[in-house]
């Protein structure tokens, strides 16, 4: 047994430990296990993401902040300009804000990003922080940034009514939605209101003299898009959860929807950053462009037949080989049959868009590779959020070299290096977020069960499957795991397309998009995940009953 040394920490607390041979030692109490905040940074924790900064980065963020006012004058002074920044509710960090008007018949559409740059400076000690972090998470009731607060929340954050020194991109968008003038340069702006996309939302869909008048940044934004499809960009719906906390308890989960707010905000910063990365590309300035390859023909046609076993009408794709254009053309045609199909037969397809990502090959920081599948783009890169991702911020020193109002740009060994590091902090990122939401998804679950009953029966839908059983969502933001040893009367094993389960006396198919009935078994939210049995299961057994209601009474237990 291992001798330890438990400090503060009691039974039953969360702990950092460090490991002597077979001694053990408390370096640190993080709180109780059936506390979710706790919980949450103990995820934090295990996952190596640490919000604190060095010493010598707060020394250089308050020796820079003290120097740096906003009385450049070589700077286009837009504070007259009816600028507004658009965020989710709760955000800190404003990257951006715009601001259109309307311009014969057509737009002018000016998008501002924060100058990050003037505030961290290459090779210094926020900046090769920031480098080393790549990116910020975001988990549910918080975030370790990629700068210091100081500069994330503060003086980098384009906030209402404060003057901010920002990095502009004018843009003329003509009726049928192509750029057709474009120019960047060093500003200053001052946000008349801080919007979030309810506000937004609500802007849209009716008049009133106490709201912002977002018709023309609507117009700009919907011939944008129209132009992004006409040209063959996909379009995959995706369910992001939310996670409202408060006093250790989840007050409310729901599922992020695109709305037009979302849409209005996405088309105006990927119409910036194509904009740069076609100047960049032009003069063929160093600088880690956003990656996306084609689909391969075999993931295709594998698309197109797990779809047509769901009962979707696909297109007939060629015979012959298909080349990249071919490709990218027909999983976009593939994605356009998958939405009809749920018009007309209803559901969200949470269990068939997965099908649709999971054919595409993931995107990435190239310092050479430029174009972009996804939104069928010559040339794209990441500009718009410098204060929570680092390409962005090297994108920015490459814009202002180029323009010749910045210190020199990278050089290609480091946007190499940077685009690598990028990339695995991105997906490393990426796990911390799921494991999160997954952790809080249980936890509510168990808040539910304690309100409703160990035995509270769901409308499940099968969202996944593996020869070991099924995944299944339910209610709004829940998913569990059926085992198949836990389906009555055959055997299971999984469909060849990987579409589902097939009874193998039976021939019963289960599939993606099915409806079962389920109870849960078992919580296990320190691990965010959840164990379910048909809710017509005979005999269930005790240790599930007692499994739950653990779970109920204490999450994570």
């Amino acid at each position: 047994m291992l001798r330890r040394s438990l400090g503060e920490a009691g039974v039953g607390d969360l702990a950092l430990v460090a490991l002597r041979g077979r001694a053990a030692q408390v370096r640190e109490r993080i709180g109780p296990a059936d506390d979710l905040g706790a919980a949450l940074s103990a995820l934090l924790v295990d996952e190596r993401c640490d919000a604190r900064f060095p010493e010598d980065v707060g020394v250089e963020v308050d020796a820079w902040s003290a120097r740096c006012g906003n009385d450049d004058p070589s700077r286009h002074d837009l504070r007259a300009q009816p600028v507004v920044t658009i965020d989710p509710e709760g955000a800190k960090d404003h990257d951006d804000a715009i601001a259109v008007e309307r311009e014969g018949d057509g737009h002018r559409l000016w998008v501002h990003i924060a100058d990050v740059a003037r505030l961290v400076p290459a090779g210094g000690p926020t900046d090769r922080e920031a480098a080393r972090r790549g990116t910020s998470v975001y988990v549910p009731g918080g975030v370790v940034p990629m700068l210091p607060e100081r500069l994330s929340s503060d003086l980098c954050s384009l906030r209402a009514d404060e003057d901010r020194n920002a990095v502009t991109a004018e843009l003329v968008v003509d009726p049928d939605g192509a750029i057709t003038s474009r120019r960047f340069y060093r500003s200053l702006i001052r946000s008349r209101r801080r919007l979030t996309y309810p506000e937004v939302d609500a802007a849209l869909s009716t008049s009133s003299s106490d709201r912002p008048d977002l018709g023309p940044a609507a117009e700009a934004a919907e011939r944008l898009r129209a132009r992004r499809a006409a040209r063959g960009a996909l379009s995959v719906v995706s369910r992001e959860p939310e996670f409202l906390l408060g006093d250790g308890a989840i007050i409310e989960a729901r599922v992020a929807s695109e709305t037009p707010a979302h849409a209005l905000v996405e088309e105006c910063m990927v119409a910036a950053n194509e904009a740069v990365a076609a100047f960049l590309v032009e003069r063929r300035a160093p600088c880690p462009f956003r990656h996306h390859e084609d689909p391969s023909e075999t993931a295709v046609r594998r698309l197109g037949d797990q779809l047509h076993e769901l009962g979707v009408r696909v297109p007939a794709l060629p015979d012959g080989g298909m080349g990249p254009t071919a490709c990218r053309e027909a999983a976009a045609a593939l994605s356009d049959a998958l939405r009809d199909h749920l018009v007309v037969r209803g559901g969200d397809g949470r269990g068939l868009w997965p099908l649709v990502l999971r054919s595409l090959k993931r995107a990435h920081y190239s310092p050479g590779d430029v174009t972009h599948s996804g939104l069928a783009s010559p040339a794209y890169l990441h500009f718009t959020s410098p204060i929570r991702r680092y390409p962005d911020l090297l994108a920015h020193r490459a814009l202002l070299d180029q323009l010749g109002v910045g210190p020199p740009g990278p050089g290609p060994s480091e946007v190499g290096e940077v685009a690598w590091h990028a990339t695995e902090r991105e997906r490393e990122a990426g796990t911390v977020e799921r494991r999160a939401d997954a952790m809080c998804a249980a936890w509510f679950l168990g808040q539910t069960l304690r309100a409703g009953g160990e035995d509270t029966i769901f409308a499940g839908r099968v969202t996944g499957a593996i020869d070991a059983g099924l995944f299944l969502g339910f209610g709004d933001v829940f998913e569990g795991f059926l085992p198949a040893r836990r389906l009555p009367d055959d055997h299971y094993r999984q469909h060849p397309l990987e579409i589902g389960v097939v009874g193998a006396r039976t021939g019963r198919r289960i599939l993606l998009g099915s409806e079962l009935a389920v109870r849960v078994v078992r919580i296990d939210a320190l691990r965010g995940r959840v164990e379910l049995e048909p809710a017509d299961a005979p005999g269930r057994p005790r240790r599930g009953r007692t499994g739950a209601r653990r779970a109920s009474a204490r999450p994570g237990a």
